[in-house]
């Protein structure tokens, strides 16, 4: 396995600690797309906070508008690997 330079592991450190600066915005969002049961991790944009969740109790929304995704799949829940991503990089 390649050792990590000291400007990667910094690279890296920075890079986590803007995600855990982050963390308030990421959000798990279960839905049906198509039919079926789809989950969607999404970065929320900190100027369209407020109508995400307004539109979040109202029903339908497409999460692409508010933010960016950062992960999805089919199902009802995301897989343990995807979990273990999201906390590593976001919610330390």
């Amino acid at each position: 396995m390649p050792k990590a330079s000291h400007n990667q592991h910094n690279q890296k450190s920075f890079s986590r600690h803007v995600a855990s600066g982050r963390k308030s915005l990421v959000y798990f969002v279960q839905g049906i797309y198509n039919g079926k049961d789809a989950w969607h991790y999404v970065l929320v944009d900190k100027t369209r906070l407020q109508l995400f969740l307004g539109k979040l109790k109202s029903g339908a929304l497409d999460v692409a508008q508010y933010g960016s995704i950062l992960y999805s799949g089919w199902g009802k829940k995301a897989p343990q690997y995807i979990l273990e991503e999201i906390e590593e990089n976001f919610k330390h």
